[in-house]
């Protein structure tokens, strides 16, 4: 869950944290450890000595003559679409941000937009790799946050950095997803389930630790590649589809298998563990 904190400095001025958490007394009391000496957890969670909940917000209403505390209700528009039973996690978020770019188009993308778009390191589909590159040199350049190319480089190599561990956190959690392996089972028995492992077990370490995913996603051959048999690869007539697995669910092929650990691997359909 994410856990919003809110401190209120002398003269009223807030320093406000989100926090990734378990749950809300973690995230309160790993914030108050930041400070030294530590601060009061009791001061951010249960109830104070004025009958306040402190774990609700509230804020002065001055539209009255004499000002009341009153509780404030946080309506969220979310326009990231939302699956309760998906992972809905960073790579989810990063194809949604990939799919907006593609139908504004850097072009017509604002400052703020383009920063953005850096930062997550998408790139519109219908230009090359070299064009990308040049429009974001560009951009920071003359935006100022870069004087030079190499100082726009590196800005751009520092982005790709911070994205790529959130890119290994996303294929990590969908490489171990519990749903993966009852997919893997609900098809294969048990003698393929092991040859199939072992057989991409290589890719699927590239793919976990290091969210090297296949040529269609990417420009490193990958685990995707074996088991969708991407044209053009290594894996074109050695891949997964070449193996003649026999569906344990019936299925006459393996197309419905292919789709339901791609769905998975690829599009994070799965249910994220908890603790």
């Amino acid at each position: 869950m994410i856990v919003a904190i809110i401190k209120i400095e002398s003269e009223l001025s807030s320093v406000e944290e989100y926090r990734n958490a378990v749950d809300e007394s973690t995230a309160v009391s790993d914030f108050c450890n930041d400070y030294t000496p530590p601060l009061n957890t009791e001061d951010y969670l249960g109830v104070n000595a004025s009958s306040i909940d402190l774990q609700e917000s509230w804020g002065w209403d001055f539209s009255k003559a004499t000002p009341v505390l009153e509780r404030i209700a946080f309506i969220l528009n979310l326009p990231l679409p939302f699956d309760s039973t998906g992972s809905n996690d960073y790579n989810q978020f990063r194809d949604y941000r990939k799919s907006i770019l593609n139908t504004k188009t850097w072009a017509n993308l604002s400052n703020d937009e383009r920063d953005f778009t850096i930062q997550i390191n998408i790139k519109e589909d219908a230009i090359t790799e070299s064009q990308d590159a040049t429009n974001k040199i560009t951009h920071l350049i003359t935006t100022g946050q870069a004087t030079t190319t190499e100082e726009a480089r590196i800005i751009m190599v520092d982005n790709w950095g911070d994205h790529h561990l959130l890119d290994i956190e996303s294929c990590r959690a969908r490489a171990i997803a519990v749903d993966l392996y009852v997919k893997v089972g609900t098809y294969l028995n048990r003698v393929d389930y092991t040859d199939f492992f072992l057989t991409v077990e290589n890719l699927y370490f590239a793919f976990r630790d290091q969210a090297i995913k296949g040529t269609n996603d990417g420009s490193e051959t990958g685990v995707f590649d074996y088991i969708e048999s991407t044209v053009g690869t290594v894996y074109e007539f050695a891949g997964l589809s070449s193996k003649g697995y026999t569906m344990q669910n019936g299925d006459p092929d393996m197309t419905n298998f292919i789709v339901s650990i791609m769905d998975i691997m690829r599009h994070g359909k799965y249910k994220p563990l908890t603790n």
